[in-house]
């Protein structure tokens, strides 16, 4: 039986933009080896775009991230984010993602929290 995952930005009584349960698990299965690990001072996150919008078109909105602070890698249609904790006021993505022009399009997730539902 598939399974299905809603992660909602409010409201969502359409229907659209189910990622499926195996999507969600092979997403994980690509991530860097840099993203989720145990270190407290590094926050790890999973940006999941919602289509038409493509990897390509956040990271030209978004920019290059600050190698210093911050470090992204794309998979297919999410994008794994990590920053400095202490730092996240110096990194490109923090503000950038909240005030883009492509905000309307994706969702965050923390790497717990996506652990967590994959684990379900």
């Amino acid at each position: 039986m598939k399974r299905y995952i809603a992660l909602l930005r409010g409201i969502n009584i359409s229907g659209k933009n189910k990622i499926p349960m195996s999507e969600l698990k092979e997403v994980l299965d690509n991530a860097p080896t840099w993203w989720g690990d145990d270190n407290k001072e590094i926050y790890d996150n999973l940006i999941f775009i919602m289509s038409p919008l493509s990897c390509e078109d956040v990271c030209d909105e978004i920019r290059n991230p600050k190698d210093e602070y911050e470090k992204v890698h794309s998979y297919k249609g999410a994008i794994f984010w990590s920053f400095v904790r202490k730092d996240y006021r110096k990194t490109n993505w923090w503000a950038r993602t909240a005030s883009s022009g492509v905000s309307e399009r994706i969702t965050i997730r923390t790497a717990n929290t996506v652990r967590k539902i994959v684990d379900k």
